[in-house]
């Protein structure tokens, strides 16, 4: 879920907590791209 990325903080553009342990990452490239943009947007 999100880029798939590892990423440092700077490179970051948001993130979102599924669970109490699990985040998502998406950063600032893959933030142009409205495919995984949205895919990032409707993680539950």
């Amino acid at each position: 879920m999100g880029c798939g990325r590892k990423l440092c903080r700077d490179c970051a553009k948001s993130q979102k907590k599924l669970h109490k342990l699990e985040r998502i990452v998406i950063c600032k490239d893959c933030w142009g791209n409205m495919e995984k943009r949205s895919k990032f947007k409707t993680a539950r």
